[in-house]
């Protein structure tokens, strides 16, 4: 498992800087030493909204130095060194008149360097070293795990990686939400806020909307026309906003309300109306064929459906499955002999399926709810009670 890096190109597209408050014209000063490097190509690269842009790049020389000065356009500003051969990058955060010092392995660089004269960097290098040294932790057993396939140990390997792996994720978390509260106003803490542990995104809006609020207003307090500032407090209430819709949406399945009319294709491509559900009680549940609490919801279903279905209980089940061939075998397979349709995104955030399933709405046969979001071994209990 390589040791992750912070680049974050993709999570910062989004955003840039343009601070007019700071001078412009200070020339920034980048020198340095690199080993294992005599004669490779790097280059320096502003990180702006929508790309990186090449702002210089040099020779190092044959005892590994090499020297970049440039009067940046922006301060304080996001910029990455890389090069071209061992496809190395690390993270700068540099203000205007700033003279840096970096040293490193260029074939390593971006596990291991040194950078001074820059507050911003140093800081950007201790998010980094975060990161990374977490990693190393599970790194030695994963490369075990994956280099020995067919040892007998392998699977005692995987269960160690695993929990290496979710003992450090939790650890790494804790660790971001510290170093973000520490300096909420550094553009550091915005590359905090989008770092990744292996392939994952540490922070997620959805839990950690304090720390999304808390560096938007830092920044946008001290750098009012810096974009990478007023693009993040856009993104914030971005998520606001769709927090505000999935409420009210929310608010509109409450009981008592009538759930609105759906027409999806069922496993023959036919179109199924959930309105010409008239029986006494018609389930709407939600669920992916992926999902292992919908496995459990099913077998509870089949079990239902056969004890209540000659008294008055219709099943309409949306699958939010993207593979249709994998959905419909499923449910030949589980013998889901109800109404079975396949949802789209529209339906699946108007029902607020996002991240939610399975789900279950008990609806009369004016399709008015009745019961919303029953625990599955409470779910005959609920039936019986609307079917007297």
């Amino acid at each position: 498992m390589k040791a992750v890096y912070l680049i974050l190109l993709g999570a910062l597209f989004f955003t840039s800087c343009s601070n007019a408050d700071h001078n412009s014209t200070t020339t920034i000063v980048i020198e340095g030493s690199f080993s294992k490097s005599a004669g490779e190509k790097i280059y320096l690269m502003e990180l702006s909204a929508d790309d990186l842009s090449k702002i210089d790049s040099v020779i190092i020389g044959d005892d590994g130095s090499f020297l970049m000065e440039f009067t940046p356009l922006e301060s304080p500003e996001l910029y990455v060194i890389r090069s071209d051969h061992f496809k190395q990058a690390i993270t700068l955060l540099i203000n205007a008149g700033e003279h840096l010092q970096l040293s490193g392995d260029l074939p390593t660089l971006n596990e291991a360097y040194s950078v001074s004269g820059s507050d911003g960097s140093v800081r950007v290098y201790e998010l980094t070293q975060i990161i990374n040294s977490r990693m190393a932790k599970v790194s030695t057993y994963y490369n075990e795990y994956r280099d020995n396939p067919d040892s007998l140990d392998h699977n005692v390997l995987r269960v160690k990686v695993d929990s290496l792996l979710q003992i450090n994720q939790v650890a790494v978390y804790d660790e971001i939400r510290s170093f973000i509260k520490e300096s909420p106003s550094s553009l550091s803490s915005l590359l905090a806020l989008y770092s990744q542990f292996g392939r994952n995104t540490i922070l997620d809006y959805k839990f950690d909307a304090d720390l999304f609020q808390m560096v938007s207003d830092s920044l946008i307090a001290k750098y009012p026309n810096s974009s990478h500032a007023i693009k993040l407090h856009q993104k914030v209430l971005e998520f606001e906003n769709a927090d505000q819709i999935k409420a009210e949406q929310e608010a509109a399945l409450s009981v008592g309300k009538v759930f609105p009319e759906i027409a999806l294709n069922d496993i023959d491509n036919k179109v199924k109306q959930l309105s010409n559900c008239k029986a006494k009680i018609c389930l709407v549940a939600l669920w992916k064929s992926t999902n292992k609490d919908s496995w459990e919801m099913n077998a509870k279903l089949r079990e239902l459906y056969e004890k209540f279905h000659e008294k008055g209980l219709e099943i309409y089940e949306i699958s939010f499955d993207t593979d249709k061939l994998a959905w419909a075998n499923y449910c030949h397979m589980e013998k889901l002999v109800w109404t079975n349709v396949i949802g789209n995104l529209r339906i699946r955030g108007m029902l607020n399926a996002e991240d939610n399933l399975p789900r279950i709405f008990v609806l009369d046969s004016n399709r008015k709810i009745l019961n919303k979001d029953p625990k599955v071994e409470e779910l005959e209990q609920v039936i019986q009670a609307h079917l007297q």
